[in-house]
């Protein structure tokens, strides 16, 4: 498909989407459609495809038409690994996702884009494929305790005792460190702050984004790629930043008084 002198292809079309763990999800009775494309820009100049997502129309075989919802609101799984439609520079190309939702029952049968990148596929419903599932979240790793001689410390503050009945054989049983007076200390839990995901994913500068995690509360400072950004809301799961001056593109990093931390996901200045 022609476009500002370049050229705009559909890749695959992907129907039900799976989201990331944290994204936000369809409503109920709605599924999620990404349609993949590659982009082209012509090789004597660059070339904005930032609108193909408010541009194009998704319709389904209840001839219902959608407008593209981008990847910044769901993170589909099948494509957390494209960045947003943006200008593209002279003669390169870029492979992104357009994000759609519809009913369950639906299925998608022609892709159109208007505006200044204008194009109309049809889509046989054999082009049509589901897409993969997220990466599952690994379980946390059980270790065993360390079993050393009888009545000693161990290395990670335990002690040791030989079973009932069981002559040479010992059981470890985990104590907290003994201060001089015999009373153990509290347990002081870490308050290390955890970001589980942001929204959205890219934006200009003055906007606003949204952070959302774990002991939040004490912020000092956030960073879009080692810029420090105006904070507007801090509670202890959400922080509301603005997109500041000079940013670009890189990971959003938060940092309170109990440590720093960051999705490791890209944000990306539109």
């Amino acid at each position: 498909m022609a476009a500002l002198n370049g050229t705009v292809t559909l890749d695959k079309v992907l129907s039900p989407a799976p989201v990331e763990p944290g994204s936000a999800v369809a409503v109920p009775g709605q599924k999620l459609v990404a349609v993949v494309l590659t982009v082209h820009s012509p090789a004597g100049s660059a070339a904005k495809f930032a609108s193909i997502y408010h541009n194009s129309k998704l319709i389904d075989s209840q001839k219902a038409a959608h407008v593209g919802r981008s990847t910044t609101r769901f993170e589909v799984a099948a494509c957390v690994a494209y960045p947003p439609f943006s200008t593209l520079g002279p003669g390169l190309s870029a492979t992104g996702c357009d994000v759609f939702s519809m009913a369950v029952a639906a299925t998608p049968v022609e892709l159109v884009i208007s505006g200044k990148a204008k194009g109309d596929w049809k889509i046989a419903s054999t082009a049509v494929q589901p897409g993969p599932e997220a990466a599952p979240v690994a379980p946390p790793v059980r270790t065993t305790p360390t079993t050393v001689a009888p009545g000693t410390l161990s290395a990670e503050g335990s002690t040791t005792t030989t079973a009932a009945g069981s002559p040479g054989t010992t059981t470890t049983t985990a104590l907290a460190a003994i201060g001089p007076t015999g009373r153990r200390p509290h347990h002081v839990a870490s308050k290390a702050p955890k970001v589980s995901h942001v929204t959205p994913r890219a934006g200009p500068v003055g906007s606003r984004v949204q952070i959302w995690g774990k002991h939040l509360n004490g912020v000092t400072e956030v960073t879009f790629n080692g810029v420090p950004a105006p904070i507007e809301v801090t509670t202890g799961g959400k922080l509301v930043v603005v997109v500041p001056d000079g940013a670009s593109a890189g990971p959003i990093v938060v940092t309170t008084r109990t440590g720093t931390a960051t999705d490791g996901k890209t944000f990306f200045v539109l």
